[in-house]
């Protein structure tokens, strides 16, 4: 993105001369080396330098989508860009106001520590510096010349991590269709469609989600130290995407890894001594609880048997029209004390009852210092020292590794300290009161009863938010052989040794898993001649890397065989009035190798047929399953082929979709499945939950400004489109990291590369490596780095 960086770029030579002299204390300094595929490695004397540097660069990259996010944190998009689609950008913008979200992030900012916000100003003034020197009209990306593209605050910069750290922001929907009966109708004919509340629930359930996490420890290793396996799967567009970096403050900081946009630090990555990942937790950070109302005033409750009224915030919110004149939209937000009010399809406020909800992370102010304690730990008593005093980490897994072979689990995130009366009375409400029920085994969310106080959250003194679980009281365990974590919750962390005794909103134990966390387990936990680890039964880093490359299908090793011998048997179906004749397709699946690799045949006509099938399917006994879930045996059950006449009738619609699509029963998965980026279309190996595969990529939508080529849907078909399949998430930072002798080793995927400027070589450059399972070295040590110099420079400026 960067056109005008006259004045800052130096001669390496000069630049070796002058390296050692202090800049004043009333100017920053950060060195800023960029290696291959454009990673910066940003030097300086202290963190206001440091979030200098990092502020500059990262909007050298990212600029167009900093400044979205931070429009969205100020709840400024309808003002842009309108009510936006199914008026997504008005939602929004009226939860943030009601939120009170940047009056709380000023206060959140005055709170930090002194070098807290020197962090974070000289964050601010790095990324201002970028602005004022190129200009709107020099950015070479999709906000080129854009309005809000402006220079920001400290302030703006925390309102974008409470948008980052809350859940509730992204329950716009049932928020703004939440209303009283008999209400007026006071937002100029806004309307929430059932689809943008489906959404809010899906968005709610993590199992639409997708990261793996390994780490090993001494007695799983060829060398005995840690080793760690980094997978988030993330967007491949907008604002919640990966920025790579290292950062060094000398003798005091040296941390490299990725952090969301917009924020300074690592929040995934590595040091000298400690090694760590995240995937998002099973948990429930949100709580539902419904209200008995008083009769006659559906804005009153009861609690403990006496009225309560609800508050009530009017909202203006600007909104752009079609010619281009903003007006102000009202809008009132009803509260009760517990959060604001929300609605459902199957629950909408009547004069009886009603919805609230209760975010363990609103008043989470501390997540930057434990971003930081992570990132200078020096052991791994440290790390989790960082864990227990900050507490701070709102919607995460942590698994770590160390250079002394130590692996440790932590479910860190966020949720509700229930009292053992409050669990008990909720868990024999989900066996007798239906709409508890419902709400938990339909939806995966947590009901209370709001009207009784015993529902409420207790408050323990370790606790750094009231009412939060600490962090004795969260999962936690460490191995010397392995755990893992892929989205489920804690149970399996280690397959020989089950985790139990936690609260239920840390997600269920005993239950059965998804495909992904059962190959996972399979991948860690398999220790045969011819497993993974090789015959030792111990990684190295080629073969841990292997390990998650294999692109194993769990669903494809569990039902070819059967599926091949019931076809074989049964050769012609008949749908609806066409018979269908299996024999060609019958005949790929039996040659398919069971993988998602780019020459994999089968592996597209195996994933037309499986996602025939609800995904709900995939975790019982019934029409894909044959044996039903055992918890004594969770990673091999379900299993079998369930009722084979609708497999075979899905087998027949499988094939007539790929016939509509122009494709081949047995064509390859890279002729169809591709990443299109600035003008190119790359094609892509991995699959989605249902394929039952630990490399995850997605098509999901995610909203930004930024093109995304999505094809139209192939009638009949779940995924594929007239684009193939095309591919906006999964994947993205793929970390592996070895501890040696010698110190870290490590190498390394950012899937989508590092910059978000289509125009930019990388933009594109390891999505290329991804394709070919080609990993990119990790520069770490000095002189790793000096011999690898694309480009350096000196940024001085003003504090």
């Amino acid at each position: 993105m960067l056109k005008n960086t006259l004045g800052i770029i130096l001669l390496t030579g000069l630049l070796a001369s002058c390296g050692q002299e202090k800049a004043p204390e009333a100017t920053y300094r950060a060195e800023i080396v960029r290696t291959s595929y454009g990673i910066p490695h940003i030097t300086a004397d202290d963190y206001g330098s440091l979030g200098f540097g990092e502020g500059y660069s990262g909007a050298e990259d990212h600029v167009c989508n900093i400044a979205y996010g931070i429009i969205e944190a100020r709840g400024e998009r309808a003002e842009y860009y309108g009510p936006g689609d199914k008026n997504l950008h008005i939602m929004s913008d009226i939860v943030i106001r009601a939120l009170d979200i940047p009056t709380n992030a000023a206060r959140d900012f005055a709170a930090q520590s002194a070098e807290n916000q020197e962090w974070i100003i000289g964050y601010t003034a790095g990324y201002n510096k970028y602005i004022r020197e190129v200009g709107r009209d020099n950015i070479t990306s999709w906000c080129k010349s854009v309005d809000w593209v402006q220079e920001i605050t400290p302030e703006d910069l925390f309102s974008r991590f409470q948008v980052l750290a809350q859940t509730t922001p992204y329950m716009a929907g049932m928020i703004v269709a939440a209303a009283p009966p008999g209400a007026a109708k006071d937002s100029a004919g806004l309307k929430v469609s059932p689809q943008v509340i489906a959404d809010n629930v899906t968005a709610l359930n993590v199992r639409q989600m997708g990261s793996n996490g390994w780490a090993f420890g001494r007695d799983r290793t060829e060398n005995g130290r840690g080793m760690l396996l980094g997978n988030p799967h993330y967007p491949w567009y907008g604002t919640n995407r990966f920025w790579e970096k290292h950062l060094t403050i000398p003798g005091k900081m040296n941390i490299y890894g990725v952090q969301l946009l917009g924020a300074p630090g690592v929040a995934i990555g590595f040091n000298e001594n400690i090694g760590w990942t995240h995937t998002v937790s099973d948990s429930e950070r949100v709580v539902f609880y419904k209200l008995d109302l008083v009769p006659g005033d559906p804005t009153s409750y009861y609690y403990d048997g006496k009225p309560r009224k609800m508050t009530s915030r009017k909202i203006m919110v600007p909104v752009k029209g079609d010619k281009g004149v903003v007006t102000l939209t009202p809008h009132t937000v009803w509260f009760s004390h517990y959060g604001p009010m929300v609605t459902l399809p199957n629950a909408p406020w009547s004069n009886k009852q009603a919805l609230t909800i209760r975010d363990a992370n609103q008043g989470n102010q501390n997540l930057l210092d434990q971003w930081k304690a992570m990132d200078l730990a020096k052991d791994m008593d440290a790390f989790i020292g960082a864990h227990r005093k900050w507490n701070a980490l709102p919607w995460v897994n942590t698994m770590a590794t160390s250079k002394d072979g130590r692996a440790v689990y932590i479910d860190d995130s966020n949720v509700g300290r229930l009292s053992p009366e409050a669990i008990a009375l909720w868990q024999d409400r989900v066996k007798s009161d239906p709409q508890t029920k419902g709400f938990y085994e339909k939806m995966g969310l947590i009901l209370l009863d709001g009207s009784d106080s015993r529902f409420e959250w207790q408050t323990h003194p370790e606790a750094r938010v009231p009412g939060v679980v600490p962090f004795v009281e969260q999962p936690f365990q460490e191995r010397s052989d392995y755990i893992f974590n892929a989205n489920d919750s804690y149970w399996l962390t280690n397959v020989a040794t089950p985790l139990t005794g936690y609260s239920p909103l840390y997600g269920p134990t005993d239950a059965p898993r998804t495909l992904r966390t059962r190959m996972n387990a399979k991948l860690v936990s398999d220790v045969s001649l011819g497993g993974p680890a090789g015959a030792d039964g111990k990684f190295s880093l080629p073969e841990m890397q292997q390990a998650l490359l294999s692109n194993r299908s769990l669903s494809a090793e569990l039902l070819v065989d059967e599926l091949v011998a019931a076809c074989e048997a049964t050769p012609m179906v008949t749908v609806g009035t066409d018979k269908v004749d299996l024999t060609a397709a019958c005949a790929v699946l039996k040659n398919y190798n069971r993988r998602l690799d780019l020459d994999s045949r089968g592996a597209v006509l195996f994933r037309e047929w499986i996602t025939r099938y609800d995904y709900r399917e995939t975790k019982r006994k019934g029409a894909l399953f044959a044996v039903p879930f055992d918890a004594n045996d969770p990673v091999n059950t379900p299993r079998g082929l369930g009722d084979k006449t609708v497999a075979l009738q899905k087998l027949a619609e499988a094939i007539q979709i790929m016939a509509k699509a122009g494709l081949a029963p047995d064509v390859r998965l890279g002729d169809v499945q591709f990443a299109y980026r600035a003008g190119e279309k790359i094609a892509l190996h991995g699959g989605n939950n249902a394929d039952g595969i630990a490399n995850i990529i997605d098509q999901r939508v995610y909203y930004t400004r930024a093109k995304q080529v999505r094809g139209t849907k192939v009638e009949g078909s779940k995924y594929l489109t007239d684009k193939g399949y095309p591919i906006t998430g999964g994947t993205s930072f793929l970390l592996s990291l070895s501890y040696t002798d010698d110190g870290p080793v490590a190498q390394a995927f950012l899937t989508y590369g590092e910059s978000g400027d289509p125009t930019s070589p990388h933009y594109t450059d390891q999505t290329k490596l991804f394709s070919k399972k080609q990993w990119r070295p990790i520069l770490f040590t000095p002189k790793d780095i000096a011999g690898d110099v694309k480009s350096r420079v000196v940024l001085t400026g003003p504090r």
